[in-house]
Parts: C-alpha cells; sequence; structure tokens
C-alpha cells in the first residue's frame, strides 16, 4: 500500500469532507495526517479501503471487534433482530438476555443498566457514586483515559508531575472546562501508593468515588500494582467512597473481566466496547445497593435515567451474541494470542538488536522503540501523524493503533504472529537501511 498518496482516493475524500465535517470527521481517535484512510469495507481480519488496498485490523474499532469484523453468527443475530425492529419505547428481551449472561459470570455485579457508549458509561457511574454518597468530588488518576466526560477527562495529556515539586493538580483538557468541574476532579499519580493515598485522604470526607481503569495506563501498556488496588479498595470501604472500575476495555481480559483476575471488588464498574457485539453501547454494574439509585420505586428514582437508544435491541442482539461465544476457551485463546505476539516482538527486538521495551496484558500488545526513525512518538500531536515504524507497518498491510499498538481478536491464529513479526524484523532493517543510505 502506498501511504501517503495524494492521488489516493482516501486523499480526494479527506480533502471533500473537510466541507461538510470538522476536521474531515467525528472523531479525533481516527485523524491521522497526512490524510484520513477511508474503509470500504471489513470482514474478518481485514478492512479493505476505497482504494482497494487490504489490511489487517491490529486496531479493532479500538478494541471493541472481539470476533473481527462481519462475523456470520452476528451478522445473523443483528440481522434476525431488525427484521423485528430496531427500536422501540419498551422492554424487550434481548436487554434482559444480555443483562443476564453478564450478571451471571461476574460476582461484583447483582445488576446492570445499559446505555450508548463508554463515555455515557463513565458519566452515569461518577453520578451513580454522588447520588449514593451524597458528596461532589470524584478522584482519577493522571493521564487516565476514561473517556468524553468533562469530569472523566481532567488532567488527561499532560505532563506528568514531578511530585518533588508537588502534587498533581486538576488541569482542563477541553477549552472552556468550568472551573467548577476542575474543582471537583481530585487527581492522583499513576500507581504511587503513598502519594496517591495521602491526597486521597486530604479529600476524603468529599469524595463519592475513585475512578480506576484496571486494566492500567495507555490502552493496557502499563498495569497497576496488586499494592495499588489494595490501598483503593481499602480507603474507599474505610472512608465510605465507592470503588469505580473503568472496565470499557478491560472487560476483554476474561470472563469476568480484569476484576476477576485481579480479585478485585468494585462497587461499581463501567462496561462497553466488546459487550455490543460490534454496535454501540455502554453499561453501569454493581451491587444491588448502589445501583438501587437508578430506581425509581413510588417515587422520583436518586438518578433519573433515559435515553432514546438505551438498550436499543439491536445492540442487545449482537452483544449477546458476542459475548455467548466467550467462554473459558475463547478467552484463553485470546489472551494466549496477546501472550504470543508479546514473545515474538521481543524475539524480534533481541535478533535486531533494536533499543525498544515490549508491553501490553491480556490481548493486547505494544511495542515502544527508543529509535527515533523507528518510534512515532515525536510525530504525536492534536493531529497524529503516521511515521517511522507505524508508517512502514500500514505500508506493508498492517494497520494498528498509534505507538505499534496491537489488539487481538477471537478468529486471528497464532500463524499471524509469525508473518507480523517477519514484517515487524524487515521494517526495522528497511528503515535502518534508509538511514544508513541517507547518511
Amino acid at each position: 500500500m502506498e501511504y501517503p498518496n495524494t492521488d489516493s482516493r482516501s486523499a480526494a475524500l479527506f480533502a471533500e469532507a473537510q466541507s461538510v465535517l470538522t476536521d474531515g470527521g467525528s472523531r479525533s481517535t481516527i485523524r491521522i495526517a497526512p490524510y484520513s484512510i477511508y474503509v470500504r469495507s471489513a470482514e474478518g481480519k481485514y478492512i479493505t479501503d476505497v482504494d482497494g488496498n487490504r489490511l489487517f485490523d491490529f486496531n479493532n474499532n479500538y478494541t471493541a471487534m472481539l470476533h473481527g469484523h462481519a462475523h456470520p453468527t452476528l451478522v445473523e443475530a443483528t440481522v434476525k433482530q431488525i427484521k423485528k425492529g430496531t427500536g422501540y419505547s419498551f422492554g424487550s428481551e434481548a436487554e434482559f438476555a444480555l443483562a443476564d449472561l453478564i450478571c451471571g459470570r461476574v460476582d461484583n455485579f447483582d445488576k446492570i443498566r445499559f446505555m450508548n457508549s463508554g463515555s455515557e458509561a463513565v458519566m452515569k457511574a461518577i453520578k451513580a457514586a454522588r447520588a449514593y454518597t451524597g458528596r461532589p468530588k470524584i478522584a482519577k488518576c493522571e493521564n487516565a483515559y476514561h473517556g468524553s466526560y468533562d469530569f472523566a477527562e481532567v488532567s488527561l495529556g499532560v505532563q506528568p508531575t514531578n511530585l518533588s515539586e508537588g502534587d498533581p493538580q486538576s488541569q482542563a483538557y477541553s477549552e472552556g472546562t468550568p472551573q467548577g468541574v476542575l474543582d471537583n476532579v481530585v487527581v492522583i499519580p499513576f500507581d504511587d501508593v503513598a502519594a496517591a493515598r495521602r491526597i486521597l485522604e486530604e479529600h476524603s470526607s468529599e469524595l463519592a468515588g475513585v475512578l480506576v481503569d484496571p486494566i492500567g495506563a495507555l490502552m493496557a501498556r502499563i498495569p497497576y500494582t496488586d499494592e495499588f488496588f489494595a490501598m483503593v479498595s481499602e480507603f474507599c470501604e474505610s472512608r465510605g467512597s465507592l470503588f469505580i472500575a473503568d472496565e470499557v476495555i478491560a472487560f476483554r481480559a476474561g470472563l469476568d473481566g480484569t476484576q476477576g483476575d485481579r480479585g478485585l471488588k468494585p462497587h461499581l464498574t463501567t462496561l462497553g466496547k466488546i459487550i455490543g457485539g460490534g454496535f454501540p453501547v455502554g453499561a453501569v454494574a454493581g451491587s444491588a445497593d448502589v445501583m438501587s439509585v437508578f430506581e425509581a420505586g413510588e417515587g422520583k428514582a436518586k438518578l433519573p435515567h433515559g435515553g432514546t437508544y438505551n438498550a436499543n435491541p439491536v445492540s442487545m442482539a449482537a452483544g449477546f451474541a458476542s459475548m455467548n461465544m466467550m467462554d473459558a476457551e475463547a478467552f484463553s485463546h485470546l489472551n494466549g494470542l496477546g501472550d504470543a505476539f508479546r514473545r515474538g516482538c521481543a524475539e524480534v527486538l533481541k535478533l535486531t538488536d533494536a533499543d525498544g521495551q515490549i508491553h501490553g496484558q491480556y490481548s493486547i500488545f505494544s511495542i515502544t522503540f527508543a529509535e527515533s526513525d523507528l518510534n512515532d512518538a515525536s510525530a504525536r500531536g492534536a493531529v497524529y501523524r503516521s511515521s517511522g515504524m507505524h508508517r512502514y507497518m500500514v505500508q506493508n498491510g498492517y494497520w494498528m493503533s498509534p505507538g505499534i499498538l496491537g489488539v487481538c481478536s477471537t478468529i486471528m491464529e497464532m500463524s499471524d504472529v509469525d508473518q507480523f513479526c517477519t514484517t515487524l524484523q524487515s521494517g526495522i532493517e528497511a528503515i535502518r537501511e534508509k538511514r544508513s543510505d541517507a547518511a
């Protein structure tokens, strides 16, 4: 694949789209420079762009496409539901079926409430914590991504605080963020047990909840220690705050998500991505006591929650089919792929004597290169610029998230590991050769 190619249909569409779409699209996370790639179709492990180029998809719509694209079982389930209706102002059996399946797998889930995105799930979890505790503030880790709710995105994309110079401060991510939002978010350092506990204690009487993504920083690249989780759990139990686990991505770790593997007992959990079978979805789940804030009973709920597309039957039917396919063996296969890709990438770095690190957990892997012409980190900014190894992989048939991050799907095979690693090794050698010729 030739990228960039100013004569391509993608380049032309991107130029045309800017006349009606801000920045040429509707998602900041898919914007790359010099132009975004437009997809014509997607099936299985591959996407095909409007120029006919076929790319192995290692992004999988930012972890949402658990079974790849257009999986026959999911297509069948959604078409069947579409023929029965795509939305109505009534309850549905599809909603109950998915709720029953998910709550039946996770000991921490007595009840669940569906919505339309992970961002919305985080928003509702924060509001539920406030409604339950009667307190105004939430705490979150510096630079942790929890979607686009203004409270959740405080201190995102900031320079990590040097704790010798002071504690992290609430900083706006979006222009125009009200000071009242910043005042009600307590920012703690990532995985620093002592400093985080001290800061939490200073605000303990006002904290409704502590929001943590248990799969770790930077889309699973760096995990939390057990000691940090233990501190958060003990603090919340002793101070009356709620432990909110953001498992929008992390739920792909196993039958009961990361919390099952790490032995966590959050009061509330946010879900999204894989539980929708490729369709828009979000959810909040937790103990019956805490989830009761959504219940009206004979009067008004503490947290009223409407939404035209909440528990949309198509998303529910697709989600049930998707999650029903995921038994213990399927999760073992998925996570085994992640292990294999991490091992393979480490072997490539060893064979090429490349200066870099392999990160990731479960079914997610990533590579960070120290060599500037291999690494694309220096090209990141308001708009991501494909460069270095990322651009080489695109040009040679692989689509990955920025920073060389790969997300596995159940339809991938162990043979895919060798093919990917062969391309990765060729890329390192080719970029170095180009560097040598330029010198």
